[in-house]
């Protein structure tokens, strides 16, 4: 047993000062010890250990039953900064069903306690496995931590602390009261003044676990434009804690407008169901660099159960699949690009689509999210196809001209041997259809759902299944970014009453939340078959104040080096554009200008001063400022067009947290 260790357990400091405190503490708890049923020698000493932190703001509370403790029950629990430690002491390997279930009965006892931050979630707790001196390496057990006991200052001494001692001590009050298998140690509950404010406000719904906290709603919609957001890992709110622990009997959706945690509560969802069931779970998404984003910001939320989680993209998923099954479909989006525009100017541009609407990308989007995206596998099925939110009414004698045009597109590609992205899609849905899946996810969710097709809808349904828990898909019609939408019943998905809609953005300044709400951003996800959307224009902002600069001028590079430099843009900053190219241009201006950028996509974790990418390339992400420089690009005048565009920008807007910076460039500009 090391010096240190000795010192500690006799209250003497590591400096070799003897502390009076820690001693008195150490005799306190040795009382106590000797008042119950024996524990083994070494078990004694770690809980010594453990009520000689009182000091340092950790309250211990020992099991009654140790060392006989339950399966299901930890030996003893500690509250402090760094956390609730669920703590377990063996000298064998715990079985993971053992060391689960002691976490998931100490996490329910907390579940619902409510501080003036919020309410307490599931990432303050972490299982720690304690073996006697000798009996075991120290190591980063899965879903568990384990210390030898000489190596308790691991999980004790934090950097930054979890906790503050206010909501520490209502943690612990709340174990106290919640059960009688807990015991405090070299503390009194009824002799500790409670902290004002802490665990005082709300109370929970235990028997119906919905945690309707009235109380604490309105107290904090009082006091809400005048604090901060609270760390999201940490602390959430009644309506997202309810979403997060709700049995769901089958799918469930999650909708809001930007900025209302919607990401943020799947991330949990998935964590609070990875720490009570075995399997993997997927996190998936049409975007390229979210699930990359959602991994980093999981790994912070739940390092324990990271490894059970997959972060994909659901075409690279599928992609994947195909490979397995020795159906390689690699896209090359070039190619396919090129492959449409050689059709386009043999037979579309002067042909009746042209003549009807000159745009190509629109009929390459008619193709992309009505025929492939629909899976449409004949004309008459075409012919009878809804297009939501494409604009113009295209008849069944005209749908005829389009459908030749689609089928000569499909003979390019074949001709070229190449697919295009709907393919993969197609063809492994086509795939689970003829072999379900051999590896079942005990749940799955979908980010940015809206913007899924038809398709890729029923392809990640046909993943899930329709069990309890399998399945949640999380979205916001307004920030629809692609034409065309969908029912969920035309996927074979019922939600039953299983959605939740969450209003209250801790996201965007109140200056932002009103710049965002000036968007006429025309909701046209019909995904949740007729039922009433919220915009954000009734979102509940939680944070004030907030600056918004409308700049119109013709210099506008130069007004937006002055403005970064101005604002003195370090790490949090984004130049949002409409188009790749604009991207490309303004990585450049700004580096010609002394301010160090880069691309926002590929996304990358590393640091950068100011992150430039397209308001596509943006979307699950958040930035202190947001600049939206004005683009020379012809206006189109119909409908859906305008549309789009507004969405577009209220997801562009809502990227920013405090600052919003809007160019309008004059007839003569640069």
């Amino acid at each position: 047993m090391s010096v240190e260790h000795l010192r500690a357990n006799r209250g003497v400091s590591v400096t070799g000062t003897y502390d009076h405190h820690r001693e008195r503490l150490r005799r306190e708890a040795d009382e106590q010890l000797r008042a119950r049923p024996p524990l083994p020698s070494w078990q004694k000493r770690v809980v010594e250990r453990f009520a000689v932190e009182r000091g340092s703001g950790w309250y211990t509370l020992l099991n009654q039953f140790a060392p006989h403790t339950p399966d299901n029950r930890p030996d003893a629990v500690l509250v402090g900064p760094g956390g609730v430690l669920v703590v377990l002491l063996c000298e064998h390997e715990p079985p993971v069903a053992a060391a689960r279930a002691a976490f998931v009965w100490t996490a329910e006892l907390l579940a619902g306690l409510a501080t003036p931050h919020g309410l307490l979630t599931e990432a303050v707790v972490r299982t720690v496995v304690v073996f006697p001196e000798g009996g075991r390496a120290t190591a980063e057990d899965g879903e568990h931590v384990v210390v030898a006991e000489s190596e308790l200052d691991r999980v004790l001494v934090c950097a930054e602390p979890v906790l503050d001692g206010a909501d520490a001590l209502a943690a612990a009050r709340q174990l106290d009261n919640g059960t009688f298998d807990l015991t405090p140690i070299a503390w009194n509950p009824q002799r500790i003044p409670r902290p004002r404010g802490a665990g005082q406000v709300g109370a929970s719904d235990r028997s119906s676990g919905l945690f309707e906290v009235r109380r604490l709603r309105d107290e904090q919609a009082e006091r809400a434009p005048h604090v901060a957001v609270p760390d999201w890992r940490l602390f959430l709110d009644d309506a997202q804690l309810g979403a997060v622990r709700r049995q769901y009997g089958g799918p469930a959706r999650i909708s809001g407008p930007a900025g209302t945690g919607k990401s943020t509560l799947a991330l949990h969802r998935l964590a609070h169901l990875a720490r009570r069931g075995p399997g993997r779970l997927l996190f998936t998404s049409h975007l390229e660099s979210l699930p990359e984003l959602a991994r980093e910001q999981f790994r912070a939320l739940a390092p324990q159960v990271a490894h059970r989680v997959e972060f994909r993209n659901l075409h690279e998923w599928a992609a994947e699949l195909l490979a397995e099954r020795g159906r390689d479909t690699v896209v090359d989006e070039q190619r396919v690009d090129a492959a449409f525009t050689a059709v386009w100017e043999r037979s579309g541009r002067s042909g009746p689509l042209a003549a009807a609407r000159p745009s190509r990308h629109y009929w390459k989007d008619e193709i992309d999210r009505v025929i492939k995206g629909r899976g449409l596998g004949t004309l008459e099925s075409y012919r009878s196809a809804t297009r939501r939110g494409r604009g113009g009414q295209l008849s069944p004698a005209f749908r005829a001209h389009v459908w030749e045009f689609y089928c000569e597109y499909e003979r390019e590609l074949c001709e070229r041997g190449i697919y295009d992205r709907n393919d993969v899609l197609i063809r492994a849905l086509d795939e689970l259809g003829r072999t379900p899946l051999g590896r079942v996810y005990s749940g799955v969710a979908v980010d940015e759902v809206q913007d899924l097709t038809l398709v890729g809808l029923r392809l990640v349904h046909a993943v899930s299944g329709d069990g309890p828990n399998r399945l949640l898909l999380v979205g916001d019609g307004q920030q629809q970014v692609f034409a065309g939408g969908w029912r969920l019943s035309e996927a074979g998905i019922s939600l039953r009453g299983r959605s939740e809609v969450l209003r209250r953005n801790y996201r965007n300044r109140a200056a932002i939340v009103e710049a965002a709400g000036e968007l006429d951003a025309v909701n046209r996800f019909d995904d949740i078959d007729g039922a009433p959307a919220v915009t954000l224009r009734s979102s509940l902002p939680v944070l004030s104040g907030g600056e918004v600069v409308r700049w119109n001028g013709v210099a506008q590079r130069d007004a937006v080096l002055a403005a970064l430099r101005g604002l003195d843009a370090g790490a949090g900053t984004a130049v949002l554009t409409r188009s790749r190219a604009a991207a490309e241009e303004w990585t450049e201006v700004l580096r010609r200008g002394g301010v160090p950028a880069r691309r926002l996509a590929p996304w990358s974790p590393e640091p950068a001063a100011v992150l430039v990418g397209t308001l596509l390339e943006a979307k699950g992400f958040e930035f202190r400022a947001v600049f939206l420089p004005d683009e020379r690009r012809p206006m189109g005048f119909y409908r859906d067009e305008l549309e789009a565009l507004q969405r577009q920008l209220l997801v562009a807007t809502t990227r920013a947290r405090d600052y919003l910076w809007i160019g309008a460039l004059e007839e003569s500009d640069e």
